[in-house]
């Protein structure tokens, strides 16, 4: 399985992140261990814990009270995290082959919802150089897990597909601008969701692809980032907006 797409397939299928699932297991045995009547250092060991400060401060966390309250005084809390399910079938997920596509990229850093900023600069740049944008495609190429990654360390790419005789000097409109750089998209196979709808609405069919389609699909992906390709003008009302998501999928 890709190194890169692991911990978004678990989190997506799973609903949590394995972090998440280790300190929900410890906790059942704790609780477990509790009712027993096991002392709380012996619990705190067998679960892991270095030591009773550690381990109270994380039980209290989860469970709302301290080891020995609740051993005196019980406490309900719902320590399981039910499985997400979903139909396979729900959305309609192509197959396609893509040849390399040469594009011009400027790195964007911090919430992806915030790229069209960064698209914004590279089209300055772009028109600066005499490219029409009405020839060119769009791509967002995503290179973090937003599902292990702080919002304001994430790492993307705004790119543009450029014809093969363009070929420009890649440098700064001026000194505080971004550098653009030179980016090849992948060629092979991938698997396509045609979004249809808001950008703050693919986070679910992200979950779904992740957790539901990809896991029935018996297909693994490589260890290049997703792709979104976006289809529509940019003038679009956001109900309107079409993107296709783009997972790089392993030979078969």
């Amino acid at each position: 399985m890709s190194a890169r797409h692991w911990h978004r397939i678990f989190t997506a299928a799973f609903g949590e992140t394995l972090p998440a699932l280790v300190k929900r297991v410890r906790m059942q045995q704790a609780v477990a261990l509790l009712t027993e009547g096991i002392p709380i250092h012996e619990v705190a060991e067998r679960c892991g814990y270095p030591n009773v400060s550690s381990f109270t401060r994380a039980f209290r966390h989860m469970v709302g009270v301290t080891p020995a309250e609740y051993r005196t005084g019980g406490a309900h809390v719902d320590l399981n995290v039910a499985r997400i399910t979903d139909d396979p079938r729900r959305y309609l997920v192509r197959d396609v082959e893509r040849e390399t596509t040469r594009c011009i990229a400027i790195r964007h850093r911090g919430s992806f919802f915030t790229i069209d900023r960064t698209f914004h600069d590279l089209r300055v740049w772009l028109l600066a150089h005499g490219l029409a944008l009405d020839t060119c495609e769009m791509y967002g190429v995503y290179l973090s897990d937003p599902s292990r990654t702080d919002t304001a360390d994430l790492e993307s790419l705004a790119c543009v597909s450029v014809p093969d005789d363009f070929s420009p000097e890649l440098r700064p409109l001026s000194p505080d601008a971004p550098t653009p750089q030179w980016y090849f998209l992948r060629a092979g196979r991938y698997a396509a969701l045609t979004h249809e709808g808001a950008y703050a609405d693919m986070p679910s069919s992200y979950a779904w692809l992740f957790g539901c389609w990809l896991p029935a699909s018996g297909r693994t992906l490589t260890d290049d980032p997703v792709v979104e390709h976006y289809l529509s003008p940019t003038q679009s009302a956001p109900t309107a907006v079409r993107t296709d998501l783009l997972l790089p999928l392993a030979a078969a």
